[in-house]
C-alpha cells in the first residue's frame, strides 16, 4: 500500500509539472489560477470578484498579471460581454486538471498517514435525494473526517459538471449521452404508475396498459431520465395518452398526482411518506415495476481520489438497500 501511494504521490507531482512550461520561470501563482477560474467560469470580473470575495480591480490585476506572464490575452470584452480567447480556454482547462491533482496529491499524503480524510463532491438528478442522503451519512459514519459535497439538480446540470470534471462522482439512472464514463451499479430503481386514491383505476388490482390510455397522464422535463423510460413504455405499449402537463422536478410530480391533474410514472423511491399517508396509490400495472438501477457515474480516465475509490468500495461491500430502508 505504501508503494503504491509513493508511486502515485511521485505521478502527481510529475502531471502537475507537465501542466507548465518547463523553460519558464514560475512567477505566478496558484491563487491567481483560481481568480482566472473564476473569472472564466462565471465569464464576469464582477462575478468573480464577488465570488471571491475581492474587489473587482484586485480581481483585474490577478488576471493582468496572468496575461503578462504568458504574453497573451486570455480573455476579451466584446461589447459588454466577456469572453475567452484560444489561450484563456486551454488555461482554465489546465487549472481544473491542476486543482484536481493537487486534491489528489493532498488525499494521498493523508492516506499515507493513515487517515481517511478528505472532500468527495457529488452531484444527483434530483430523484436521487430521496437515498443519497442515506447512504452519504452511512459512509461518514465509517470516515467522519471526510467533508460531504451534495449537489441535487437537473439531468442537464449532472452532465454538465461530469463533463466539466467539477465534481467527483455522479448519480444517474439513465447513462448521459455524449460523455464517455466509467460506472458502477449500486441501486435498483424500481418505477412505478402513481396515481390518486380517489381514481377509480386505484382501486383495480389488475391493471392493463391499454386502460391507462384513458387517463390525463403528467410528465417531467425533456432530459429526465424518468421521461425517457416513461417514453420508451408507452411507444412499447403502443398507446399514446393525453399529456397534460410537463413538470420539472418530482415533487412537483407528486403534488399534481395528489391534486387529482393526472397519473405518472415516478421511482417507488420517492413514495415511501405519501404511500404510508395513503396520499399516493401504486397503481398494479402488468409488467411493473420497471427495474433499471442507479449508477455512480465519473468521466472515463479520471484518476479517482482516494476518498471517492473509497466511497465506491463502500458501496459495492454494503447493503445499499437496508441503509435507505
Amino acid at each position: 500500500m505504501r508503494r503504491k501511494n509513493r508511486m502515485l504521490f511521485t505521478y502527481i507531482i510529475i502531471n502537475i509539472n507537465d501542466h507548465f512550461h518547463k523553460q519558464t520561470y514560475m512567477s505566478f501563482t496558484l491563487h491567481q489560477l483560481d481568480v482566472f477560474a473564476s473569472v472564466a467560469k462565471n465569464k464576469s470580473i464582477t462575478k468573480a470578484a464577488n465570488e471571491l470575495f475581492m474587489s473587482q480591480p484586485a480581481v483585474s490585476i490577478q488576471v493582468k498579471k496572468l496575461q503578462e506572464h504568458f504574453d497573451i490575452d486570455l480573455i476579451e470584452v466584446i461589447g459588454k460581454q466577456l469572453y475567452l480567447t484560444d489561450a484563456g480556454v486551454e488555461l482554465y482547462n489546465s487549472q481544473k486538471k491542476i486543482k484536481n491533482e493537487l486534491k489528489v496529491l493532498e488525499m494521498a499524503l493523508d492516506e499515507l498517514k493513515g487517515v481517511m480524510k478528505g472532500r468527495l463532491s457529488i452531484v444527483v438528478v434530483s430523484t436521487a435525494k430521496y437515498f443519497m442522503p442515506y447512504i452519504l451519512g452511512e459512509f461518514r459514519n465509517e470516515s467522519p473526517q471526510v467533508q460531504i459535497s451534495l449537489k441535487v439538480t437537473d439531468r442537464i446540470e449532472v452532465t454538465s459538471q461530469l463533463k466539466d470534471n467539477e465534481c467527483d462522482l455522479a448519480v444517474f439512472s439513465q447513462l448521459p449521452d455524449g460523455v464517455p464514463v466509467e460506472y458502477i451499479e449500486f441501486l435498483s430503481n424500481p418505477l412505478v404508475v402513481a396515481a390518486s386514491p380517489k381514481l377509480d383505476i386505484a382501486k383495480k388490482k389488475k391493471i392493463s396498459w391499454k386502460e391507462l390510455e384513458k387517463y390525463d397522464f403528467l410528465i417531467r422535463e425533456t432530459g429526465s431520465g424518468t421521461r425517457l423510460v416513461m417514453e420508451s413504455l408507452l411507444r412499447k405499449e403502443k398507446i399514446n395518452p393525453k399529456i397534460v402537463m410537463e413538470l420539472s422536478t418530482n415533487e412537483a410530480v407528486k403534488q399534481a398526482i395528489m391534486a387529482g391533474i393526472g397519473i405518472s410514472l415516478v421511482s417507488r423511491y420517492s413514495l415511501t411518506n405519501e404511500e404510508i399517508m395513503g396520499k399516493i396509490s401504486v397503481l398494479n400495472v402488468e409488467g411493473l415495476p420497471y427495474v433499471n438501477s442507479w449508477k455512480l457515474v465519473y468521466p472515463k480516465g479520471k484518476k479517482l481520489s482516494p476518498v471517492a475509490r473509497s466511497f465506491i468500495e463502500f458501496s459495492k461491500r454494503k447493503d445499499i438497500r437496508a441503509i435507505i430502508g
